[in-house]
């Protein structure tokens, strides 16, 4: 090997990706950490850096450090020698307020250990109780549709004279049953009901006592149980049935003649478009689901409809397609250019 001789392609490509890779790792363990330390509920009054090490008992060099990281990445102001939290921090970081995202970010520590253990996690053999995740997880979803989302689908639904005129509502597992408490609040003529797996409705029940909610629980399980009743609305949002035929026809079964179904679920292209997507693919295969069955791409399952498929599939049924609603607000789950769509459908037949 003549060691003057150059490579014939350059290093730089594959520097820029490891030097990408690892500031994003350290961003992540920078936010992690303050979360876990209280920085952002401590920095709601001004404090200057040697008063932080002094609060967390570290270093003031590192106390330093950190703070000046948080205010490049604009979730810290720094005013002289004073830092406190920016609107966004006060918001969203702080573990007292209404919008507190602390669980979302939290959550993520899970996916990031899977990665850091890929040589495990590429074979595929994890297997989860969706009465064990599903409980927690629709706590983080709470939190999540709190910052946007909820009140630009109630925004939305509440403009329909269909809503505005019904008396019963259906949330077919609903989870943490945010949507039906914020509808009954909008229209307190409507009765609300959530359906949803026993364990995860002992959640739904907690966020019902804490807004003094009048909607009211059903149990089951969509794949197993009808929903029963007849209701004027039947409401569905990122749940596993969400593009499957057969809870649509369930669906259409309970509603009355001219009821809506508002059905809000991630549709995925064909064909992952992105690196991003193929990531994100590859994440969802690491773990199964004892009763749902996933296929490879993320957020679909056995026996789901691609997009155009399931509004066929709908008109088949006996619905008219109304109006397709695209969500373009960023979603924790979904990624920031998400494939989430609210279909709204009319039973006319």
């Amino acid at each position: 090997m003549n060691i003057t001789e150059r490579p014939d392609v350059s290093a730089e490509d594959l520097h820029g990706i490891i030097e990408n890779t690892l500031n994003g790792l350290k961003i992540y363990n920078v936010l992690k950490t303050s979360i876990e330390l209280g920085v952002f509920d401590i920095l709601e009054h001004e404090m200057t850096y040697t008063q932080l090490s002094e609060e967390l008992g570290i270093k003031p060099a590192m106390a330093n450090y950190l703070l000046e990281i948080l205010v490049k990445l604009n979730l810290v102001d720094k005013s002289g020698e004073f830092y406190k939290n920016t609107r966004s921090s006060h918001l969203y970081l702080n573990s007292k307020s209404s919008y507190s995202r602390i669980r979302c970010i939290s959550a993520l520590e899970e996916n990031v250990n899977l990665w850091n253990n890929l040589s495990n996690s590429i074979k595929g053999n994890i297997t989860r109780k969706e009465e064990v995740i599903f409980p927690m997880v629709v706590q983080r979803m709470a939190d999540d549709c709190l910052c946007g989302e909820l009140q630009d689908t109630v925004e939305l639904l509440s403009g329909y004279d269909e809503f505005k005129n019904a008396e019963t509502l259906l949330d077919l597992a609903g989870g943490h049953g945010m949507y039906p408490i914020a509808f009954s609040q909008v229209n307190p003529d409507l009765q609300c009901y959530v359906f949803d797996l026993p364990d995860v409705l002992e959640e739904t029940k907690k966020f019902i006592d804490r807004y003094d909610s009048s909607v009211q629980t059903i149990p089951g399980n969509f794949y197993n149980d009808d929903f029963g009743g007849s209701y004027d609305i039947i409401f569905s949002s990122y749940n596993p049935g969400g593009k499957n035929p057969e809870i649509a026809e369930k669906v259409y079964n309970s509603l009355n003649m001219g009821g809506l179904f508002v059905n809000k679920q991630y549709f995925p292209e064909n064909q992952p478009g992105s690196l991003e997507d193929v990531l994100d693919d590859m994440e969802w295969n690491f773990t199964n689901f004892e009763k749902s069955h996933k296929t490879g791409r993320k957020f679909t399952f056995e026996g789901d409809l691609l997009f155009d498929e399931y509004l066929e599939f709908l008109e088949g049924l006996g619905f008219s397609v109304v109006d397709v609603h695209p969500i373009t607000r960023f979603n924790t789950p979904f990624g920031r250019i998400s494939r989430d769509k609210i279909v709204i459908a009319k039973k006319v037949r």
